[in-house]
């Protein structure tokens, strides 16, 4: 039988190549397969902890699988998320716990939580919520800017502190209630908000001042704490909102949009020879009107049609009565009350109305059609996925302008060697360029399309999905690798887990960890019980844990624990286990100097 040193370098050195063993055998294959064919359909805690099969995959993808019987337990972190530092996983010293609850992290992302992908989900999410607030006026990139940075931050506001702490985030808010910042004491808007909304006797209800009810009624830490904000009253009311009361707003469509429809209506408006044409039409109706200033989503077809037969002949009729005069111009220009059939082929229905639909588009005027939403959307969604890198995304224009405009970024106005750059260095670092811009939208944009740490899975990643597949066949690779040798199954743990560790506190914790550590050191298996503060103070007095970051270093480390296991569990007679340290160079390599220099390894 080989040593256990040999048994785990012949699985370290081409670990890719293990693991396809791994999945190729006929269980982890079937059990993976029926895993991605159920996961997306799971939209809840309890769908997903109901069925047996999926829980229990994805528990040992996480090293939890001789917990998956504790269903309660896990249904307890599971509901509690990881969002808050004082959660249920968050507080409990194994963090495989918190690492297995932000993969399924029901509690922020509901009933998307196992489809999400912040390429496409969190993206097409943004965009369409960007048009429903509306179109972006020139001039007044202000507004634009901090509603921007609103959406990209507001959902990392957990407590009144965090609101308060944030003064752009809470200008915002309070102008989005008719209320200023800059003018309210920061004093009265603290007591407001901690005394929530709930009581007909708190400060906010019992103020003059009513705006204040409806702003604590928002941003209801009392009621909802750390949850507020992900509420869509704060997600998406206060931004509309806010928008609202500028009349401003993010998104306009794009110039081939707008191409498009004015060849189409200068290809069909000669068509139109009544008022039941044009409203039959939708989208020459569409056109016609926003050439105006009138939005056909909202325009009802009885109330056009009493603007059209009424004409503007005569002073008294619907169209001349009214305050606002865009009815009136509308009128004049689709006027079949005075020129019948006629009326499209006179020069302001051929001529003059697409002129103004189109001044008015590109000034951001008039707002993209829900057809238009939809048909974007659908074309990014049937196309991100096949994005696979930078490169991919800037190449194809129609792609490029949704992702950007999705984080309240216009297209035309953006640096093209800038977003690289941005792209280029991620959000990994605290330092890369994304995170250290002032405006936050790019570090937004830079976090969904991650090709940095994610390369050409960026636009697909999932964490439900391909990363527990990953770690379920490492998992499965070391439980192999401990039927025949637990040593070597120690090893490949210490391997996987040892780069992150920050303490050997942490070690203590995990007694697979701990196990390795204390073979290594020479240790009694008695030295567990000595107290935590002593065993730490040794340990570090033996290495330096960062040292465990350095494959080099963690290499020599593992090399000494193998060696060391192999002298206290041998795999064939002591004799030849103890012989092991002086043999002749093996058939894969395994010199006699290197067996004997991993005796000779010190700390």
């Amino acid at each position: 039988m080989l040593s256990t040193f040999v048994s785990y370098q012949l699985i370290a050195r081409d670990l890719p190549r293990a693991i396809d063993q791994i999945e190729r055998q006929p269980v982890v294959d079937r059990e993976t397969k029926y895993y991605l064919d159920n996961i997306t359909k799971v939209k809840s805690i309890d769908e997903f902890v109901k069925n047996d099969r999926l829980f229990k995959y994805a528990m040992k993808a996480f090293g939890l699988k001789d917990m998956d019987y504790a269903k309660a337990f896990m249904v307890k972190a599971l509901k509690e998320g990881v969002t808050d530092p004082d959660s249920f996983a968050n507080k409990l010293t194994d963090k495989r716990y918190a690492e297995f609850v932000s993969a399924f992290n029901f509690a922020k992302l509901g009933d998307t939580a196992t489809i999400y992908n912040k390429a496409q989900q969190a993206t097409t999410g943004n965009y369409v919520l960007q048009v429903q607030i509306g179109p972006a006026q020139a001039g007044f990139s202000h507004y634009n800017a901090e509603t921007s940075y609103y959406l990209a931050n507001i959902s990392n506001v957990k407590s009144v502190d965090d609101l308060m702490g944030d003064q752009r985030l809470l200008t915002y808010a309070m102008a989005a209630f008719g209320l200023d910042a800059k003018t309210e004491p920061p004093e009265r808007v603290r007591q407001m908000l901690e005394g929530g909304a709930g009581d007909p006797n708190s400060p906010a209800n019992q103020f003059p001042n009513k705006k204040y009810a409806a702003f604590v009624s928002a941003f209801d830490f009392v009621a909802h704490g750390d949850q507020a904000t992900a509420r869509d009253v704060v997600q998406k009311a206060v931004p509309k909102q806010y928008m609202a009361g500028t009349g401003l707003a993010l998104i306009k469509p794009n110039a081939q949009y707008i191409d498009a429809e004015v060849k189409y209506y200068d290809a069909n408006i000669s068509k139109v020879k009544s008022i039941d044409d044009l409203l039959a039409n939708k989208r020459l109706l569409t056109v016609a009107l926003a050439a105006y200033g009138l939005d056909a989503a909202t325009e009802k077809p009885a109330r056009v049609r009493e603007m059209l037969a009424g004409g503007i002949s005569d002073p008294n009729s619907p169209a001349n009565k009214l305050t606002d005069k865009s009815y009136a111009a509308f009128v004049s220009a689709f006027n079949f009350a005075e020129y019948g059939d006629l009326a499209t082929s006179r020069v302001e229905a051929k001529q003059q109305t697409p002129n103004f639909y189109a001044a008015k588009s590109g000034l951001g005027l008039i707002p993209p059609t829900i057809d238009y939403v939809r048909g974007e959307t659908d074309y990014y969604l049937a196309n991100i996925g096949s994005i696979r890198s930078i490169d991919d995304l800037m190449a194809n224009a129609r792609l490029y302008d949704y992702a950007l405009a999705s984080y309240g970024l216009d297209p035309s106005t953006q640096d093209k060697a800038v977003i690289r750059k941005v792209l280029e260095s991620g959000v990994s670092d605290p330092k890369s360029l994304a995170n250290t811009m002032e405006d936050k939208r790019y570090a937004a944009f830079a976090t969904a399309f991650d090709f940095a740490a994610h390369g050409e899975n960026a636009t697909t990643y999932n964490p439900t999905q391909q990363p527990v597949i990953d770690k379920y066949m490492r998992q499965s690779l070391e439980e192999d690798a401990g039927r025949s040798n637990e040593g070597v199954r120690l090893a490949l743990y210490f391997q996987r887990k040892a780069p992150t560790l920050t303490n050997w506190y942490e070690v203590l914790a995990d007694k697979a960890m701990a196990s390795v550590v204390r073979t290594a050191f020479a240790l009694p298996d008695s030295f567990a019980s000595a107290d935590i503060d002593k065993q730490v103070k040794l340990f570090e007095s033996k290495f330096d844990i960062a040292d465990f970051a350095d494959p080099a270093k963690l290499t020599k480390f593992i090399t000494r624990f193998t060696s060391l296991y192999e002298i206290s569990h041998p795999t064939s007679s002591a004799q030849t286990s103890i012989g092991v340290l002086f043999a002749q160079p093996t058939t894969i390599g395994v010199s006699t100097d290197l067996l004997m220099a991993m005796q000779k390894l010190r700390y």
